[in-house]
């Protein structure tokens, strides 16, 4: 698996699709599809997120579809998010539609942690 950046200097328009994990320090406006998605502090995403695992520690603004999911402190979120497994930090702001526990593409799991979840929605 490869691991990929963009830089806090770059700002791409267009979708990015690899396998392994991107960390975004810059500014994406496009889908992003890869298996880890990590959005740091001072990093922007302005679209549509497929993977394993979505970090939100920047700005994010579109639909994501993850297995796993965790929005970190000072992060902002206008997000609809559906994902089997969410964290949600103080102070992250979150602003949309969650739907936790459900499966997710390709996953046939409903579970949080050791907890059965049918289905879960959180309006915000």
């Amino acid at each position: 698996m490869s691991n990929s950046v963009i830089s806090s200097d770059v700002r791409i328009e267009g979708n990015i699709t690899g396998k392994g994990s991107i960390r975004i320090e810059g500014n994406v406006r496009g889908n992003l599809d890869f298996d880890d998605v990590f959005i740091v502090a001072g990093g922007s995403v302005t679209g549509d997120i497929n993977a394993k695992s979505f970090t939100n520690e920047g700005n994010f603004e579109g639909n994501v579809s993850a297995d796993e999911a965790e929005l970190k402190v000072g992060s902002c979120s206008r997000i609809n998010l559906k994902t089997q497994t969410l964290i949600i930090e103080s102070s992250a702001i979150v602003v949309g539609k969650v739907k936790c526990g459900v499966p997710t593409k390709g996953s046939e799991q409903t579970s949080l942690g050791s907890t059965n979840v049918k289905q879960q929605s959180l309006n915000i």
